[in-house]
């Protein structure tokens, strides 16, 4: 390593110097000068090295173990009981060569061992080492940190996405229905979307879509969707078939290979009392009919994304009052029992038999009865 190239890798370093003895803290000091280390710290015992880390805690620290008022095994004792800096690298350099004292060394949390005289090429190669882990391990983290906020900021926009309480309210009173929801994302963000649009004074729109996979690819699909779907033509299209050959033509120009979504897209008009469902390779809707009576809604196609010679039918069912229509993700239809079993279309058949809309409460239900969630989940509860 040329000796520019070690001045660029240890700049940003700090390191710590805890030594009684001034002609050693010296040499330290100078060898450490000479790895190019940015910021060497002394002092002169335990208690003046604890002080100046708290103040300013370093990347490695180098130790002394026989010093006055508190030695270095008192000074190890208390830094690794301290959940803030506890886990900073120390190089311990004693005049003790007993084994024993070593092996206590060790004991009390020193990372690594040189003995006095101090070898010069065996303290920078091992301080080096050193240096190196926790630059390493400062990188990691400063990604980590880079991610959260990232993650954090899909969270936002991803839920910026779906419809705000004010914008259902709004529907409900023009339309005079209720709406319930439920979305929850398996990771950080995911690749499930819904929304409901309104088409004219008495028609609007629902639709539930699920991208495979899951996390930020994931989600930017959903955030493609629903650009695509804020199209005039299309979201505020009455034929849900012909919406659904559009995203399907429209998806296959834009995602890679492998991916793929499902939709349901819904048409509720309110004079004639009815709703046309068109779904691509999307769980079975289900009708419940004023009587509480549920029936799944089965039309078999292609997924978006998949085909494009897909075709997609609109299938027409009576909306009376009192009547409900459930779309849900297959995170709901695939939610495993407590022996393995999936809930299935069925078994989403019969929960909704008795869910007067109550999403999150069933849900809960099956979680409080063993059931488990390993998808992005999204339900919506239309009743008339």
């Amino acid at each position: 390593m040329t000796q520019h190239h070690a001045a660029i890798e240890f700049a940003r370093c700090h390191v710590l110097v805890v030594e009684d003895n001034a002609t050693n803290r010296q040499l330290i000091f100078a060898m450490l000068e000479a790895m190019s280390v940015g910021r060497i710290e002394e002092a002169v015992d335990g208690i003046d090295g604890l002080d100046k880390l708290a103040k300013a805690p370093p990347d490695l620290i180098i130790l002394d173990i026989m010093m006055p008022r508190m030695d270095g095994f008192e000074f190890l004792a208390h830094l690794r009981a301290d959940p803030v800096h506890g886990e900073i690298p120390v190089l311990v350099a004693t005049a003790l060569h007993d084994a024993n004292e070593r092996a206590r060394a060790f004991d009390a949390g020193a990372s690594d061992y040189v003995t006095k005289p101090i070898d010069r090429r065996e303290f920078m190669a091992r301080a080096s080492v050193h240096l190196r882990s926790q630059m390493q391990l400062t990188s990691l983290r400063q990604y980590q940190d880079r991610m959260s906020r990232d993650i954090a900021a899909a969270q936002s926009m991803q839920q910026a996405l779906l419809p705000k309480p004010d914008r259902i309210a709004e529907i409900e009173g023009i339309y005079g229905v209720k709406l319930a929801s439920l979305f929850q994302s398996s990771d950080e963000v995911g690749g499930d979307l819904w929304d409901v649009i309104p088409i004219d004074h008495d028609r609007f729109g629902v639709y539930l879509a699920d991208f495979t996979g899951h996390g930020v690819p994931a989600a930017i699909n959903t955030f493609r969707l629903h650009l695509m779907m804020r199209k005039k033509k299309d979201g505020r299209a009455i034929d849900p078939a012909a919406v659904l050959d559009r995203m399907n033509k429209r998806l296959l120009a834009v995602l890679q290979r492998g991916q793929l979504a499902t939709m349901t897209c819904a048409v509720f008009d309110m004079a004639e009392r009815k709703v046309t469902i068109a779904c691509a390779g999307a769980p079975s809707p289900i009708h419940v009919g004023v009587d509480g009576a549920a029936g799944l809604i089965t039309e078999h196609s292609h997924p978006l994304a998949l085909v494009a010679a897909a075709s997609y039918r609109g299938i027409e069912i009576p909306f009376r009052p009192g009547d409900a229509v459930f779309l849900y993700s297959d995170g709901l239809s695939e939610a495993a029992g407590p022996n393995g079993e999936l809930l299935g279309e069925e078994g989403v058949r019969l929960l909704s038999e008795r869910c007067a809309g109550d999403l999150e409460a069933e849900v809960q239900a099956l979680r409080n009865g063993g059931w488990s969630f390993n998808d992005d989940l999204t339900a919506v509860w239309i009743s008339g």
